[in-house]
């Protein structure tokens, strides 16, 4: 069986004169900093896809009103 106090005792950061408060704090921050990016990163992918739609209509388009022979893109 391993034991774990060893571990938990190295990496507590508790153990060190941090206050658990100022441990929660910095959890609390590091969520927001975290859902700030991932809030960013999907406004960007959502301010995209007017234009891909766009394209796609067109790209429809252009493939429905080729001549009859013409099988080729």
């Amino acid at each position: 069986m391993v034991e774990l106090s060893g571990i938990r005792d190295r990496f507590d950061p508790c153990d060190e004169g941090v206050e658990p408060v100022d441990v929660l704090s910095l959890w609390i921050l590091a969520a927001a900093g975290v859902a700030s990016v991932v809030l960013f990163a999907v406004r960007g992918v959502l301010d995209q896809l007017p234009q891909v739609f766009a394209a796609w209509h067109r790209a429809r388009r252009a493939i429905r009103e080729r001549p009859d022979g013409d099988d080729q893109l």
